[in-house]
């Protein structure tokens, strides 16, 4: 009989082990085995076979205050307790413990058993839920913020307009809205494309064309925050007569992205600097800056879509998080890569892209 119940609890899928009345571990499953990663010395260990224990939260919780020393020390039934182990090798799993006591023929407590769950991916999984949830909260606002920029002086110029009679405060105030119009449209692609981003329907329409125009009308995307923030852009000179074979359109999108998120970040009067090399069919392009840098351990996390990366200064706004991960998504379609570089804050950043789209 004893032995049919040995094979019988190996089968259950949850772990399971009992306890003595002084809490000495008398008897435990295959599975809790695995759960804690060590088999305990039967009557030489207490209260649970794990190397440690903590609260949910991470407190650390000594082995005597487990559920189980709970249930037998105060002789009850304490319910569904959520705690954390931790296996010998140091890898921490969330369980949900469900200490019961046991009786013996006089109705005496004798004992106690724990069926012990493993909840693990149950907790990652709501933890990315409300990752999720407070990102989207996060990029909501940021929308927001984004959308009202251009609307305040849109709104500002166009009452502007109504009460004078001024022909140059008209045209004035005309090229503010047309301006801060481009910009809010800039906007809604910005979103219209990140929306095909997740779908994976950013099609592509390749032609042969000169880099040096690509270049240019990157450069006349990002030149309105250049020349708001007065700095400095110096550009080498590109490799003679570099032919490309790409969407022209998308690629230039690509490097002027790079571009407005390198003034964003850099203080007035900074330097930021272009440089593009050739190396057999692949274009190399180099943006640098003197801006506020970016912590290396958070450098491949820009390029994530809608990501709002905290910054020291509190009053620069981190975008919508869209731009430098459509700049990666059209890199990658055209067969090539991004990185990005920087020694730290203050520290500048780097931004190498890498396009094998040349002809030659």
């Amino acid at each position: 009989m004893e032995t049919r119940q040995r094979q019988l609890a190996d089968y259950l899928p949850e772990a399971v082990y009992s306890c003595d009345l002084e809490g000495r571990v008398i008897d435990f499953n295959r599975a809790a085995e695995v759960l804690w990663g060590r088999a305990p010395a039967l009557g030489a260990e207490y209260w649970c076979g794990s190397k440690a224990l903590f609260t949910a939260q991470g407190v650390a919780l000594r082995h005597d205050e487990c559920p189980m020393a709970l249930a037998l020390r105060e002789r009850r039934e304490v319910g569904r307790i959520e705690a954390m182990l931790e296996r010998p090798g140091g890898e921490r799993r969330y369980v949900l413990a469900h200490p019961r006591l046991i009786h013996d023929a006089h109705g005496q407590v004798a004992g106690a058993v724990n069926v012990v769950i493993d909840i693990t991916e149950r907790r990652l999984a709501e933890n990315q839920l409300l990752e999720s949830h407070l990102r989207k909260d996060a990029f909501i606002s940021t929308v927001a913020h984004e959308l009202r920029s251009p609307l305040s002086p849109i709104m500002s110029a166009a009452q502007m307009i109504e009460t004078t009679d001024s022909p140059d405060t008209m045209k004035r105030m005309a090229g503010v809205i047309t301006r801060q119009a481009r910009m809010l449209g800039r906007l809604v692609n910005d979103l219209f494309d990140a929306s095909r981003i997740a779908r994976g329907d950013l099609p592509l329409h390749k032609a042969a064309v000169p880099f040096q125009r690509v270049l240019l009308v990157a450069l006349d995307m990002a030149r309105p925050s250049i020349d708001l923030r007065h700095q400095r852009l110096s550009i080498a000179p590109l490799p003679e007569s570099l032919m490309v074979d790409c969407d022209d359109v998308r690629v230039a999108q690509l490097i002027g992205n790079i571009l407005a998120n390198a003034s964003k970040y850099t203080p007035h009067h900074g330097a930021i600097d272009v440089a593009v090399a050739l190396a057999g069919k692949v274009v190399i392009i180099n943006i640098s800056d003197d801006g506020i840098g970016i912590e290396p351990g958070r450098l491949s996390e820009i390029f994530t879509l809608y990501a709002q990366i905290d910054h020291q200064d509190s009053a620069r706004q981190g975008g919508m998080g869209i731009g430098l991960a459509l700049a990666l998504d059209l890199a990658r379609r055209h067969g090539g890569t991004i990185e990005a570089f920087s020694d730290g804050p203050g520290q500048g950043s780097r931004f190498e892209i890498r396009l094998p789209i040349a002809l030659h």
